[in-house]
């Protein structure tokens, strides 16, 4: 993660073309968990609120569907699809859609497994990759460096860093806020020369640079992610 596949699916969501060209818009965020009856609770709850959230019945649930979406075009986003091996779930969740009397429904699938595309049947992918090296270091420094004056004493251990991170916004924001907090070079440098890095495996690990801003957070802003780590996704 940390590519920016939901930001990017997000700005396509909010764009004023697709409200106008769309007359129903759904965000359901999926995870790790496939659960077809949850995923229609919450199709229903984009277009309705909460009204029916104590009806556990998927064909009624279903129903409701079918007769929102049958006479208007819709724009369905599934955001960070994990589960590949269900293609059963995926067939039943999605059959009040196939019933729709409207042609041009789309469906946008973010994902980092490329086994999901394959699972959802998908005619067209786009693989995001990191961003250019000068691209990245622009959205680096606004975030490291406060109203993005680069200070040069520190702009050399700051390329450093940001060759590790391997072009991910997630990344660039998360080390660069660390580095705002102390725009000074020991502080920099313990985050360039950070152990955390050794673990680092292959391009598309951000998790040292998360681990890192983590080890440097306050001792009880650490137990809050501590304890919220109690409660299932």
């Amino acid at each position: 993660g940390g590519i920016g596949k939901t930001t990017l699916a997000r700005l396509l969501y909010n764009d004023a073309v697709i409200k106008k060209h769309f007359q129903l818009r759904v965000w359901i965020y999926v995870s790790v968990n496939f659960d077809e009856i949850k995923l229609t609770h919450d199709f229903l709850e984009c277009l309705y609120g909460d009204r029916f959230e104590n009806i556990e019945d998927l064909n009624k649930l279903q129903q409701f569907i079918e007769d929102a979406v049958k006479s208007k075009r819709l724009l369905l986003v599934m955001d960070d699809i994990w589960e590949d091996h269900h293609t059963s779930r995926w067939d039943t969740f999605l059959a009040p859609l196939r019933r729709t009397q409207v042609k041009g429904n789309r469906i946008l699938v973010t994902t980092r497994k490329f086994s999901v595309v394959k699972m959802t049947g998908a005619k067209d992918s786009l693989k995001l990759d990191g961003l250019m090296e000068g691209d990245f270091w622009c959205l680096f420094k606004e975030c490291a460096f406060e109203n993005g004056k680069q200070l040069p004493k520190l702009v050399y251990i700051g390329r450093q860093i940001a060759k590790k991170l391997n072009g991910y916004p997630l990344a660039a924001k998360t080390v660069g806020t660390l580095l705002r907090r102390k725009l000074d070079t020991e502080h920099w440098m313990r985050v360039l020369d950070s152990d955390e890095w050794k673990h680092q495996q292959g391009n598309e690990d951000i998790i040292p640079a998360l681990r890192i801003s983590y080890n440097h957070l306050p001792f009880p802003l650490q137990r809050c992610f501590s304890y919220c780590a109690l409660f299932p996704e």
